[in-house]
């Protein structure tokens, strides 16, 4: 149990480090592009913080872990509304641009419905993989065509060399690799010493811990008064989590699904991307008292988990 318990400590903090080094090299580089800054949150950022969660699901599906793949998903974009952006605007005044990110608003929860629909019958085929990476594809085509523009954006701008923002790029997946092995190797021998379910065991611990780089962006982000990039990480990681990361790995794999999910866990995560279109209607920045029902919502979730 001890090594389980330091396998996913170790793996916490190589996810972390290596999702913020490709993190900082993959911003560097689209910076010496001239990308919107919201662009690059809704992009580079959200496909970094998001390969924790492509990693660990790919490695769970071959380890016959199917179940901790899906509820890794599904816990990590409601952990990314009710946690990451629930901690991130208590501290941080936050201020959301419904009017620049409703677009990729409207396609989350476009995605959210076709993972409902294709859960149904208990098994995301190849052939729904196939449908999921074509809509990454498309969603970013549509992201470069027609970049988003933030008017508030701050203009100090995060660059380095080619060469250095490559070996931030590289050392990041290298970590990334090696954490997602850690950490659920001592997620699946935890939920199977204590007869809990992957599902909840793939939302609460799998999906905090590679959530963490998320939280660590959007607050880092957000402390920089770079509120496009801390926005669009969290809504771009969440479109990336449904159509890169079950698309990618029922491709490798078909995967199981538990149906179960669609009667709470599902809901829940659709209610949060309502949540996230009301809050960015509301006046800006985002309200502490908004954050903290996000979050206090989020730990009510995970009690119900259990």
């Amino acid at each position: 149990m001890l090594i389980s318990i330091l396998s996913l400590i170790v793996g916490s903090l190589l996810l972390y480090f290596g999702a913020e080094w490709i993190i900082k090299g993959g911003v560097s580089i689209s910076n010496k592009f001239g990308i919107s800054k919201l662009v690059i949150g809704l992009t580079v950022v959200a496909f970094g913080t998001s390969l924790p969660e492509l990693l660990v699901s790919l490695i769970a599906v071959f380890e016959n872990s199917p179940s901790l793949a899906i509820g890794n998903v599904v816990g990590s974009n409601i952990a990314n509304v009710g946690l990451v952006l629930g901690v991130s605007a208590l501290i941080f005044p936050i201020s959301i641009n419904f009017a620049s990110i409703r677009r990729d608003l409207f396609i989350y929860l476009c995605s959210c419905a076709l993972f409902i629909v294709f859960v149904f019958d208990g098994r995301i085929s190849r052939f729904e993989g196939a449908f999921f990476f074509i809509g990454l594809l498309f969603y970013l085509i549509v992201c470069i065509k027609n970049p988003t523009n933030d008017k508030s954006e701050d203009e100090n701008k995060l660059e380095f060399s080619i060469l250095k923002s490559m070996i931030y790029v590289f050392a990041g997946i290298f970590a990334l690799s090696f954490g997602a092995d850690f950490f659920v190797d001592g997620a699946i021998y935890v939920a199977r010493y204590f007869g809990i379910s992957e599902v909840v065991i793939g939302m609460s611990i799998v999906a905090l811990g590679t959530s963490l780089p998320e939280l660590a962006t959007s607050a880092l982000a957000a402390f920089k008064k770079q509120s496009s990039i801390s926005v669009g990480n969290i809504v771009g990681s969440n479109i990336f989590n449904i159509l890169s990361i079950l698309g990618i790995t029922s491709l490798v794999r078909p995967i199981d699904s538990p149906t179960d999910i669609l009667n709470f866990e599902m809901p829940v995560m659709v209610i949060y991307g309502f949540a996230l279109i009301m809050i960015a209607k509301l006046p800006q920045p985002v309200h502490r008292i908004s954050s903290a029902l996000l979050l206090l919502s989020y730990f009510l979730f995970i009690y119900l988990l259990f």
